[in-house]
């Protein structure tokens, strides 16, 4: 039979306030599946309840209805989805398995259709036919906004998996609310794949809302099986702490459920640090509630404990290990470049000698070391005593300077201090002989009395070694002062390093009074925010997020990124959507493995406590074209080490970025390190890990790559020796 080679088609998709796409047609090859078409795409035709050739799709506990109406986009037609109960899954409209469309396995194609909804959990969604003749869920696009207008959810598939024979999609409601869509169409992949919706610039948020089953997650710590450690201890409550009620939950982004973990004492602002095995160390926490009389003023302070215990994420429990010399309630954590554990300042269980009386409060001036060998807390007489007023939760980096570590000058409750009273401002302090030296000047950071729960980050790449400030406010101001937008960066490589100005905190909407149901009003002038929240991307920039311009009050909502060039003066934010919560003291955001951010957290002044989690996607998730898969790599690597890695696409760059183990704005461990690639052909890439530990701490971390237009992989996990 002779082939007669058919003429190829341009389609143009149509543009509404969502994205918009070019696609054009592809020849078939002989043996190859006809061009691809969906049947009834328009929902027009009636057969039933709903359009000839479409079929209800659930799965997972949710209720709710499928409907045809007269309220199509360009025609009369469309369907719409309501759901009125869930607890997991996703409802959709598909094809029928008899009307799937005929795909060619190795090809890619673009999906689009139009949609508006009330609910900010849906997305498009892929399913294929498996050459036994089984149905299977082949991809899901990230969450696409709400809108009560027609818009575009556009998609470009992976290459399809051999043995596949045909694809069935729709848009999938993974919530509460309405969903509406028409006009579905499918075209070969040709030239690149665009998006031009507003998730495209800002990203998207999406917020899980447990009720009562939630946490009041004042710590979390990223474990190196993708899921979040979220401890509450006695959550900021004395009633919970006096009846011995202390929290830990496990939460699974992919599932969106909790484990609950039992947990042997309260681990209220307590200190928590990734080991290298991947376990977490866990120091000290709350002995005693500060005491209050009846005017409010307080009459006894605080009482840290000494107590100290490792989670273990492969069992979900807490196993003890030795108590530390003193109680540190807010402790710092640092790990050193060999996996030891610096820990200094917080308030003392009431150690004789304490100094640094704040407000009732002793701050212990004992350091502690925890020995990666010995796996241990060693005695005071092995550990070098500085002496030091270190106040609460200070911010002390590892940097290359000797392994020795960089205080910022961020600090949360109040500030370190001298012997003679007055601040002690950022300067170099080595862990192992107690040796401090002091920058001239507060090393020029600006109000620095100002930065108290400001966030302190180590720029990407840390190879740089830049170290940025941002934000803060001064709690002790006679009459209050507002949170300031100040950021400051510090090139710790300079021989006589000194703070910059860098870009300001971009303003953002205030709800005054204790959440969002408060006025809002735009930022002016020099207001800010404290309680911000960092967090590294595996593009190279940098996510804040969260805050208040108030004390526990006044609630900033504004998220940017910051591409962190080599030049302080060319840095800028870029705004992007701000979380729709609000997120306040006791808040905290993470990194997921899959490149999205979880924000959780948020207990104002009048104590409540807002235990939903938002979860962001960025920008270059909508990204247009594939996104990079790591299909082999090397788990167990060391310092200095070369090791080759497949991927499905092009890449031109890679990252190691350490898992976040955060609380009160503050991880100093926090880092992105910077991962040479060299293209061997055939998709193989040889990575160099860079030779310096204090550089690469050992632990776990994620490996990311990206393409040259930035669109991040999902990380795998290895672990540096």
């Amino acid at each position: 039979m002779r082939y007669t080679r058919p003429r190829a088609s341009a389609i143009l998709f149509a543009s509404t306030v969502g994205a918009t796409a070019l696609l054009s047609g592809a020849v078939p090859a002989a043996n190859a599946a006809p061009s691809p078409k969906v049947q009834n795409p328009g929902l027009e035709k009636a057969a039933g309840a709903l359009p000839q050739c479409w079929a209800k799709y659930s799965t997972g506990s949710n209720t709710g209805t499928f409907r045809s109406v007269k309220d199509g986009q360009r025609s009369a037609k469309a369907v719409t989805v309501s759901v009125t109960a869930h607890r997991g899954g996703f409802k959709a409209l598909l094809q029928k398995p008899g009307c799937a469309i005929k795909v060619n396995p190795g090809k890619k194609y673009d999906l689009q259709l139009s949609y508006k909804t009330t609910s900010e959990k849906t997305a498009l969604t892929v399913f294929r036919q498996k050459k036994n003749g089984k149905w299977v869920k082949w991809h899901t696009f990230p969450h696409l906004p709400s809108s009560a207008k027609y818009r575009q959810s556009v998609g470009r598939t992976p290459a399809v998996p051999a043995g596949t024979k045909a694809i069935r999609f729709g848009q999938g409601i993974y919530g509460t609310g309405t969903l509406t869509t028409d006009n579905y169409k499918i075209a070969p992949a040709k030239g690149s794949a665009k998006c031009v919706g507003s998730e495209c610039t800002k990203g998207h948020w999406i917020v899980q809302d447990f009720g009562n089953g939630g946490v009041k997650a004042i710590h979390s710590v990223l474990l190196h099986n993708g899921k979040v450690l979220l401890i509450a201890g006695s959550g900021n409550d004395p009633n919970t702490f006096n009846a011995g009620q202390f929290t830990t939950k496990v939460y699974d982004p992919k599932t969106n459920k909790f484990t609950n973990v039992p947990t042997p004492y309260d681990m209220f602002c307590a200190g928590h640090v990734q080991l290298a095995d991947g376990r977490v160390l866990v120091m000290s926490g709350t002995e005693e509630y500060a005491q209050y009389d009846y005017q409010g003023n307080e009459t006894a302070g605080w009482k840290g404990s000494k107590k100290s215990y490792i989670f273990n994420p492969a069992t979900n429990r807490y196993q003890k290990v030795n108590d530390m010399v003193d109680g540190h309630w807010y402790p710092s954590a640092t790990v050193l470049a060999n996996g030891d554990v610096y820990s200094v300042g917080g308030y003392s269980i009431d150690r004789a000698g304490a100094g640094g009386d704040v407000g009732g409060n002793k701050v212990s001036l004992v350091s502690e070391l925890f020995s990666a060998q010995q796996r241990r807390w060693l005695p005071e007489n092995q550990v070098a005593q500085t002496g030091i007023n270190w106040a609460t939760y200070p911010s002390l980096h590892l940097t290359t300077k000797a392994a020795e570590l960089f205080y910022s000058g961020a600090s949360v409750f109040s500030h370190p201090v001298n012997a003679d009273g007055n601040l002690r401002g950022p300067g170099f302090l080595d862990p192992y002989t107690g040796a401090w030296q002091a920058l001239p000047n507060n090393g020029n950071l600006r109000m620095p009395l100002a930065r108290d729960q400001a966030a302190s980050v180590l720029l990407p790449p840390a190879q740089d070694q830049r170290v940025m400030v941002l934000g803060g406010k001064n709690f002790a101001y006679p009459g209050g002062q507002a949170a300031i937008r100040l950021t400051d960066v510090i090139d710790l490589k300079q021989a006589n390093p000194r703070y910059v100005a860098g870009p300001n905190i971009p303003y953002g909407a205030i709800h005054y009074g204790n959440g969002t149901d408060a006025p809002a009003r735009r930022q002016n002038g020099a207001q800010g925010k404290t309680y911000v929240s960092t967090v590294l991307l595996p593009d190279g920039k940098v996510l804040e997020t969260g805050g208040s311009e108030g004390n526990r009050a006044d609630h900033v909502h504004e998220t940017s990124i910051l591409d962190p060039v080599p030049s302080v003066s060319k840095m800028k934010w870029k705004s992007v959507a701000p979380d729709p919560v609000s997120r306040s003291y006791h808040s905290s955001a993470v990194l997921l493995p899959d490149g999205r951010v979880l924000a959780v957290g948020s207990n104002p002044a009048d104590n409540s406590f807002d235990t939903r989690i938002s979860i962001f996607s960025p920008p270059y998730l909508y990204k247009g074209g594939e996104a990079p898969k790591i299909t082999s790599y090397q788990k167990g690597l060391s310092t200095g080490a070369k090791t080759t890695i497949t991927s499905s696409t092009a890449i031109t760059k890679a990252s190691l970025i350490r898992p976040i183990a955060v609380t009160h704005s503050s991880d100093p461990n926090q880092r992105s390190i910077n991962v040479p690639v060299k293209a061997l052909g055939g998709g193989k890439y040889r990575l160099t890990i860079d030779k310096r530990k204090s550089i690469v701490p050992p632990g776990w971390y994620m490996l990311f790559v990206q393409t040259k237009s930035g669109k991040p992989s999902e990380a795998r996990w290895v672990h540096i020796s």
